[in-house]
C-alpha cells in the first residue's frame, strides 16, 4: 500500500493527516483496505504500507490493530513521486512476485478489494489492472487504452484520446511482468527528468515494450480517487448512499 505522499491539494486536513488515515463515514481509508486484504484470505500472504509524511501517525495506526502489518519507510516523499515508494517496497520483496498495489487514497468497498486480491491470486495473469469501464473520463483520470487482444496499450492523464476506462489504484504484477515492471523503475532512479514520474509511467511502458497487462473490470458499487476536498466529500457521498 503506498501511504507516503501528502495531500497537498487538501489544505491543513492533507498537512495533519496522511490521506491512508482520512476517515469518511466513521472509517480510515486504511480500515477499509485492510478489512479488503482480510476477506481476500490466503491470497494475500503479507502486507506493507509504504509509508513517509507524517509517519508516526500511521505507524501508531498499525501498532494499534491486530493484523500484522509491516512498513517501509520512504524518506524521500517530497523530492520523488510514487514511483519512488513503489520501487522501494519491491527492493524488499521477493524478485518473482506476486506483488498486489494498492494507492491509499482509494476509497473502495472493502468487498472490491478483496475480489481484485483474489482474482489477482488465482488468476492466470502476470500482470493486472483494476480498470472502471463505467465512469465519466476527465483530464485528471488515469486513462486506459487496449489493443485488439484487450490488453493495455497505453495508460496516462493526457494524450490519449481513445480512452475506454479510468485506472483505480489497483494492480498486481508477477513474474517477467514483475520483472519487467521493477527494471523500469530500477532506471527512473539515475534520470532527474523522472524524479516527477508516477509508476503508471513504468506500467505504461512495460506494455509498450510487448509486456501483457490484463484490464479487470471494478465491480460495481463506486470508488472514489481522493486528492481535494470535492473528492472528499464525493466519498463521503458515496459511503452514505451504500
Amino acid at each position: 500500500m503506498l501511504a507516503a505522499g501528502r495531500g497537498s491539494r487538501l489544505g491543513e486536513l492533507g498537512d495533519a493527516t496522511p490521506k491512508w488515515l482520512l476517515e469518511v463515514g466513521g472509517r480510515t481509508l486504511a480500515d477499509r483496505q485492510l478489512e479488503g486484504v482480510m476477506r481476500a484470505g490466503g491470497a494475500v500472504a503479507s502486507v506493507r504500507v509504504v509509508t513517509g509524511h507524517a509517519v508516526a501517525a500511521i505507524e501508531a495506526e498499525l501498532a494499534a490493530r491486530t493484523e500484522r502489518v509491516g512498513s517501509v519507510f520512504n524518506p524521500e516523499w517530497a523530492e520523488r513521486n510514487n514511483w519512488w515508494s513503489l520501487l522501494r517496497a519491491l527492493r524488499e520483496l521477493p524478485p518473482g512476485g506476486p506483488v498486489a498495489v494498492v494507492n491509499a487514497d482509494l476509497l473502495a468497498a472493502p468487498e472490491q478489494v478483496a475480489a481484485f486480491l483474489f482474482e489477482a491470486a488465482t488468476g492466470p495473469a502476470d500482470g493486472l489492472l483494476a480498470i472502471d469501464f463505467d465512469g465519466r473520463l476527465t483530464d485528471e483520470s488515469m486513462k486506459v487504452e487496449r489493443g485488439p487482444d484487450g490488453t493495455l496499450t497505453r495508460i496516462g492523464k493526457v494524450g490519449l484520446d481513445a480512452g475506454v476506462g479510468e485506472y483505480v489504484g489497483l494492480l498486481m504484477a508477477r513474474g517477467p511482468v514483475l520483472v519487467a515492471l521493477r527494471a523500469t523503475l530500477e532506471a527512473f532512479v539515475e534520470r532527474p527528468e523522472c524524479a516527477n514520474e508516477w509508476y503508471e509511467g513504468a506500467v505504461g511502458a512495460t506494455a509498450a515494450d510487448g509486456h501483457p497487462w490484463q484490464l479487470w473490470a471494478m465491480p460495481a458499487g463506486g470508488w472514489v480517487e481522493i486528492d481535494d476536498d470535492a473528492d472528499l466529500d464525493a466519498a463521503r457521498t458515496l459511503v452514505a448512499a451504500a
